[in-house]
């Protein structure tokens, strides 16, 4: 059994992993296409010491590193469909 959470949990899951792994499924904003997205946040190394020129949480974004691309995406969060962390898997409520 899945247990279904909201937005705002799957977001605090991710926020409290501690640079441990996860993957989200979600809706892309650009092709409306499903993606999936293995990454994990608090990773510093990569970044280029510049700062975004929006803030990423006024339009329903968070940015987490990919570990397969090797760099920073964003994640659609009103897309967000699946979360798994810490060996669970979660439905998130549309």
């Amino acid at each position: 059994i899945m247990p279904i959470i909201s937005r705002e949990q799957a977001v605090e899951i991710i926020n409290n992993q501690g640079g441990k792994i996860f993957s989200v499924i979600f809706e892309k904003r650009s092709t409306g296409l499903d993606r999936k997205l293995v990454g994990r946040k608090g990773v510093r190394s990569h970044s280029n010491g510049g700062s975004l020129n929006y803030n990423p949480q006024t339009h329903n974004l968070l940015s987490v590193f990919d570990v397969q691309a090797n760099g920073y995406r964003m994640i659609n969060l009103e897309g967000l469909k699946k979360l798994k962390a810490s060996k669970v898997e979660y439905m998130v409520r549309p």
